[in-house]
């Protein structure tokens, strides 16, 4: 007789304190989880931080707060996360409370509604972390920064500033300090254009003061739910002011900048990779740059909280006397979100 009265299949929904929620899972928004349950004609509201996982009985669409986006049947995983299966993209795992937005097919989407992250809003974040670097010096040190981000439907300006500092017996083996800004534009996609400027100084490199500032044109080769592919051509301006004992003198050139960015958006986090080559328009083989980071990023407690994990490379034809052309680092930063 109990068989009877419900439903021959339903959404399942378990809290943190174990307690089992049949029926309809309406939809997930900022935040909330809307069931229509089995045991009364009204709907309710669960807050994500309440929900241990979650299963549906048919295919639906899953945003999460990398804004990469999933469609299949949700099953229960371990702990706090669950399972999606998808026909075309197999079984793909997310976090419960890396889940922003849940519809189902003929509902409004996250676009069609406009949702507070597509509207021009800021986002602020500090950093901190730690590096290995290698090169000019084999130094272990800290790195502290601050990010600040406007975000646009189509477009995105990045501020940031970031310092490294360490010593070794009482001398500094690592201390620069860079500010600087990203700006792109994607109205017009596949075409899109940017503008971006680095400066500051770096000790160990006798660098007294630094500038890059470049503009160009980028290409979206590839864009996605989960991946996008950048192509960049413009010019640059590059100048470096060496200290007096150096042995170089300082550098002051236009020079060609060619690179690429690369977004993959997972569940947890993202992977992200900058390549850019920057090349002197007049000694384009005796004076060029080559800047390289490759960097993954995983999404800890609704988006306040990231682990930071990459390497960067930075290759410069021109450097002080004794010092090495190539400088590596590997690195580990909390990125706390500021709301």
């Amino acid at each position: 007789m109990l068989a009877g009265t419900l439903p021959a299949s339903a959404d399942e929904v378990r809290l943190l304190d174990g307690s089992l929620i049949r029926g309809k899972i309406v939809h997930i928004r900022d935040g909330l989880m809307t069931v229509s349950p089995t045991f009364s004609a009204n709907n309710i509201e669960i807050r994500m931080s309440e929900i241990e996982n979650f299963a549906t009985d048919e295919p639906v669409f899953l945003m999460m707060n990398t804004d990469a986006i999933f469609s299949g049947t949700v099953l229960p995983g371990f702990g706090d996360t669950v399972s999606i299966s998808s026909p075309h993209h197999g079984i793909s795992s997310a976090g419960t409370p890396e889940i922003s937005w849940l519809w189902r097919r003929g509902d409004p989407s996250p676009a069609d509604l406009r949702v507070e992250k597509k509207e021009r809003h800021w986002e602020f974040s500090c950093t901190a972390g730690l590096n290995v670097t290698t090169g000019t010096t084999e130094s272990f040190n800290g790195r502290f920064g601050f990010d600040a981000v406007n975000v646009g439907e189509f477009d995105k300006l990045q501020m940031f500033s970031y310092l490294r500092y360490a010593e070794v017996e009482d001398t500094a083996s690592e201390d620069n300090f860079h500010i600087g800004a990203n700006y792109n534009d994607s109205k017009y996609s596949p075409v899109l254009w940017y503008a971006k400027t680095d400066n500051g100084y770096d000790r160990i490199a006798k660098q007294n003061f630094f500038s890059t500032t470049s503009l160009g044109l980028g290409y979206r080769v590839l864009e996605n739910d989960w991946d996008t592919f950048d192509v960049r051509l413009g010019g640059a301006f590059r100048y470096e002011a060496y200290e007096e004992d150096a042995g170089v003198d300082d550098v002051s050139t236009l020079a060609a900048e060619i690179g690429f960015d690369n977004e993959i958006r997972l569940p947890f986090g993202k992977v992200v990779t900058a390549f850019t080559y920057s090349p002197a328009l007049e000694d384009p083989q005796e004076n060029y740059k080559i800047t390289h980071e490759t960097y993954l990023q995983t999404i800890y407690y609704e988006d306040l909280v990231a682990i930071k994990t990459g390497i960067s490379n930075t290759y410069n034809s021109i450097v002080a006397v004794g010092n090495e052309n190539l400088d590596t680092t590997v690195y580990v930063e909390l990125v706390f979100k500021l709301k």
